[in-house]
C-alpha cells in the first residue's frame, strides 16, 4: 500500500514538474519579447540614454563582484573563518548571480547602441531619398 501511494505521488509530481520545465523556455522568451516590444518607438535619445544607465550599473556590479571575489578569497585564505565553506559557497554563488546578470545588462548595452545606430542610419537614409528601407543588422 504505501509503495503504491509513493509511486502514485511520483508520478503525479512528474506530471506537474515536466509542463513547468517545458513551458521555462517560452515564458523566458516571452519575457524578452516584451521587453523588446516595449522599446519599440524610443527616440536616438532613449537608447543611448539607456545604454549608459546600464554600463552604470554593470560598473556598480563589477564592483559588487569584485568585493564578493575579496571576501572569497579571504575565507580562503583563512579557512578557520568558515570552516564548512558555507559562507564561501553562499558568496560563490552571489558571485555568479552578479556575473550573470552583467552579462545580460551588457547584451541589451549593445542591443540599444545598435538600435541607436540603426536609427542614425535610418535618419540619414531617410533624409537623402524618402521611401528608401534600410536593412541593417
Amino acid at each position: 500500500m504505501n509503495n503504491k501511494i509513493i509511486i502514485l505521488f511520483f508520478f503525479i509530481g512528474i506530471f506537474i514538474g515536466i509542463p513547468q520545465f517545458v513551458l521555462a523556455g517560452e515564458s523566458i522568451q516571452q519575457q524578452i519579447s516584451a521587453w523588446t516590444l516595449e522599446t519599440q518607438g524610443w527616440s536616438i535619445e532613449d537608447h543611448m540614454a539607456a545604454a549608459k544607465a546600464q554600463e552604470e550599473e554593470v560598473q556598480s556590479l563589477e564592483s559588487r563582484v569584485q568585493q564578493v571575489d575579496e571576501r572569497i578569497a579571504n575565507l580562503e585564505k583563512k579557512p578557520y573563518f568558515d570552516p564548512k565553506g558555507i559562507k564561501r559557497s553562499a558568496l560563490k554563488l552571489l558571485s555568479g548571480n552578479f556575473k550573470s546578470k552583467m552579462n545580460l545588462l551588457n547584451e541589451r548595452v549593445v542591443w540599444h547602441y545598435r538600435q541607436a545606430d540603426q536609427a542614425k542610419l535610418m535618419e540619414s537614409y531617410g533624409a537623402m531619398e524618402p521611401g528608401l528601407v534600410v536593412n541593417v543588422n
